[in-house]
């Protein structure tokens, strides 16, 4: 498999990111991939109001439309952008309600080796729920582009954070498979939980050396500064182009009241994340 159909998800916001999206022409160009782009645009339908239909009706008619022509606006901006590039793609308006949105994202996933989406907000926040949707419910791994990076346009060296799972084992898969990988850390992180019965550090590496890249294992402690960011730090020091991880090793519930890697690392990271579940 290589990268040959790249998915980008952009939200019309009032000041909307281009982050991801620069993130994904960088790609496209590195690979000589399509890149297709949703721009969302979330439309509201009036609830029940004592203060009646008409008015609610009215209010809600206003937004939706400001959210049409945000979403138009920056749609014919980017397709624009892609023109000048020279990327081939194309950009298609989510115009509807937010739940709805979910599932068209899901189903373009399906067709296209990576979803690229800007870094999730809030727990709730529509970019999280993006995540979670591409994350959990689509074949193929998703990227969180990161801001202050200069989007990565071959990926060459990586940063695993190996942990023993299943899910960071599918995000490496994958990464070998999109990327020509030239250089890789394995990152393991002491203490932070029972890896004794987990494949070890050094034969994930001999996996790597089989596949081309030149790979070691790197035992950190997390004492301190916690997981994520220890990863983060490293990668940073690195000068990897991407971190590798499984996302969600544990239930979102848990996730969500205790926070985690997956969650820590997709909201900070100085460095693009490709995640897999």
């Amino acid at each position: 498999m290589a990268l040959r159909d790249l998915l980008c998800i952009v939200e019309a916001t009032e000041k909307p990111s281009k982050i991801a999206v620069e993130q994904a022409q960088a790609l496209a160009r590195g690979h000589d991939a399509l890149l297709s782009v949703i721009v969302v645009a979330p439309q509201v339908s009036p609830p029940y109001s004592f203060l009646g239909p008409t008015t609610v009706g009215g209010i809600l008619q206003t937004e939706n439309e400001k959210a049409r022509k945000r979403a138009e606006t920056l749609a014919a901006d980017l397709k624009s952008t892609l023109a000048k590039t020279g990327v081939s793609g194309e950009v298609e308006l989510g115009l509807d309600a937010f739940p709805n949105l979910l599932r068209t994202i899901k189903r373009h996933s399906f067709c296209n080796d990576l979803t690229v989406v800007d870094r999730p907000g809030g727990v709730l926040d529509h970019s999280e729920l993006i995540f979670e949707e591409v994350l959990f419910e689509a074949a193929y791994p998703v990227m969180v582009a990161v801001p202050d990076r200069e989007p990565v346009e071959n990926v060459e060296k990586i940063a695993f954070a190996w942990d023993g799972s299943i899910h960071a084992v599918r995000a490496l898969a994958a990464t070998l498979g999109l990327f020509d990988v030239k250089e890789a850390d394995v990152i393991v992180v002491k203490g932070e939980k029972d890896l004794s019965a987990s494949v070890p550090g050094a034969r994930v590496a001999a996996h790597l050396e089989r596949h081309g890249a030149k790979a070691k294992v790197v035992e950190v402690s997390a004492e301190k500064s916690g997981v994520a960011a220890t990863i983060d730090e490293h990668a940073a020091k690195a000068k990897a182009d991407l971190i590798v991880l499984g996302g969600f090793g544990r239930s979102r519930l848990r996730e969500f009241i205790l926070g985690g890697v997956t969650r820590e690392l997709s909201r900070r990271a100085r460095t693009p994340l490709l995640l897999a579940h």
